[in-house]
C-alpha cells in the first residue's frame, strides 16, 4: 500500500462541494479496504511485468548470443571462402601469367621465324639478282677464290708447297687474264704468296722415307766385324806354309839358312799394335739382334721423318750410325752406308709452312666491293 493511498490523520479529507444539482447523489467514498486491494492488484501486476520483462530480456540475451554465434560461423566460413577463393584467383592469375608468357615465347619464335624467312628471301634475291648480272669476269673470280682457299687446305693438309704453290700460280693466270686494273694490288699479293712458298723450300719427306727403305733392305748384305783372335789361325797357317817351302829348298846355301833363322825367330817374337781394346768374337744370335737393332734405329727415323719431328730423326741416324761403325766391318759396303746416313743427319725435316692468307683477303675484299655495286645499282632500279 502506498503513502498516497495511505489517509493522513493530521488533514481532515477534504469535503466536496455541492454539485450544481442541488446534492441529490450522495457521494461515494472508498474505504481503506478497497484501496488496500487496488494497490495489491497494482503491485502484482508490476511484478509479472517485471517477470515478463526479465523473461524477455533473457530470451533476447540467449536469442543475441546465437545470433552471435551464428555470425561468428558465418564470418568464418565467409572468410574461409574468401580464402579458397584468393587461392583460386592467384592460381588464375599465375596460369594466365603463364599463358601470356608462352604466347610471348609464341610470338618471339613466330618473329624469328618471320625475320629468317626474310633474311632468307633476301638472300635467294640477292642471288638471283647476282645470276641475273653475272659476267664472265665475275665466274673467274669466283674461281679464284676457290683456288686460293684450296691452296691455303692444301698447305694445311698436305704440309707442302708443291700443290699451292701450283695452285697460286692458276691463280696469277686468271687474274692476268681479266686484265682489270683492280686486281692489281691483288696480283701483288699473290706474287708475295708464292715468292714465300718458294722461300720456305720444300721438304723430300718421300724421297728420305724411300732412301731410308733402302738402307734397311741393305742391312742384311753387311759384314759384322769379327775379333782378331779369328785371326790367329789364319797366321799360323801362312807360317807353316812358309817353313814348308823353306824346308824344300836345298840348305847348303847361306840365303836359305838365313831365311830359315829369321823364320824361326819370326815365330817366337809377334809385334802386334792395337788403340782399341779386343772385342770378343760375336755369336750368330748376337749378329741376328745387332741387325735387328740397326733396323729398328732406321724405322724411328723414318717415323721421326712422317710427324715432322727433327730430334726423333736426328737422334735415330746418329745411333744407327754408331752402331754401323761399331759392330760391323769397315768395308766399302759399311762405308757407303755411313756416309749416307751422315748426309741424311743433316736433313731438316720439319717444313716451314709461310702464311699464303693475302692473296685471299685481296680477292674476297674485290669481291665483296663488286657485289656491294650491284646490290646498289638493284635498289637503285627497283625505286626507279
Amino acid at each position: 500500500m502506498t503513502e498516497e493511498a495511505k489517509p493522513s490523520k493530521e488533514q481532515p479529507t477534504p469535503k466536496k462541494p455541492p454539485e450544481p444539482n442541488g446534492g441529490n447523489k450522495t457521494a461515494k467514498v472508498k474505504s481503506p479496504k478497497e484501496s488496500s486491494k487496488g494497490s495489491s492488484f497494482f503491485r502484482g501486476v508490476k511484478i509479472i511485468f517485471m517477470l515478463c520483462l526479465i523473461a524477455v530480456l533473457a530470451a533476447g540475451s540467449w536469442l543475441g548470443w546465437n545470433y552471435w554465434q551464428a555470425q561468428l560461423t558465418e564470418t568464418d566460413n565467409s572468410q574461409g571462402t574468401i580464402l579458397s577463393l584468393q587461392g583460386s584467383v592467384d592460381s588464375i592469375q599465375g596460369q594466365y601469367k603463364l599463358d601470356q608468357e608462352r604466347q610471348a615465347q609464341e610470338i618471339l619464335q613466330l618473329k624469328q621465324a618471320l625475320s629468317s624467312l626474310q633474311l632468307r628471301a633476301n638472300t635467294q634475291g640477292q642471288r638471283l639478282a647476282e645470276l641475273s648480272s653475272t659476267t664472265r669476269s665475275d665466274w673467274l673470280l669466283a674461281e679464284a677464290v676457290y683456288l686460293t682457299r684450296l691452296a691455303n687446305q692444301r698447305l694445311q693438309t698436305e704440309r707442302s708447297t708443291k700443290n699451292p704453290l701450283a695452285l697460286l700460280a692458276n691463280v696469277d693466270v686468271i687474274l692476268q687474264e681479266l686484265d682489270d686494273p683492280e686486281l692489281t694490288p691483288v696480283r701483288g699479293a699473290v706474287a708475295a704468296d708464292i715468292t714465300a712458298l718458294r722461300l720456305a723450300g720444300e721438304v723430300d719427306a718421300e724421297g728420305i722415307f724411300l732412301e731410308l727403305v733402302a738402307l734397311v733392305k741393305s742391312i742384311d748384305q753387311l759384314d759384322i766385324r769379327l775379333s782378331l783372335a779369328e785371326s790367329g789361325p789364319k797366321g799360323d797357317k801362312a807360317s807353316i806354309a812358309t817353313s814348308a817351302a823353306v824346308a824344300e829348298e836345298p840348305l847348303s846355301s847361306i840365303d836359305s839358312t838365313l831365311a830359315l833363322f829369321t823364320q824361326k825367330l819370326s815365330q817366337l817374337i809377334r809385334v802386334r799394335e792395337r788403340s782399341q781394346p779386343i772385342e770378343p768374337m760375336l755369336h750368330p744370335k748376337e749378329e741376328t739382334v745387332v741387325r735387328q737393332n740397326l733396323r729398328l734405329m732406321l724405322e724411328q727415323a723414318q717415323s721421326g721423318l712422317l710427324r715432322e719431328q727433327q730430334g726423333v730423326y736426328s737422334q735415330s741416324i746418329a745411333k744407327a750410325q754408331g752402331w754401323l761403325e761399331q759392330y760391323f766391318q769397315l768395308n766399302p759396303n759399311t762405308q757407303v752406308v755411313s756416309e749416307r746416313l751422315g748426309e741424311l743427319a743433316k736433313v731438316q725435316v720439319v717444313q716451314q709452312l709461310p702464311a699464303i692468307n693475302g692473296s685471299l683477303k685481296a680477292i674476297e675484299a674485290v669481291v665483296a666491293v663488286r657485289q656491294s655495286r650491284l646490290l646498289d645499282s638493284a635498289q637503285q632500279e627497283s625505286q626507279q
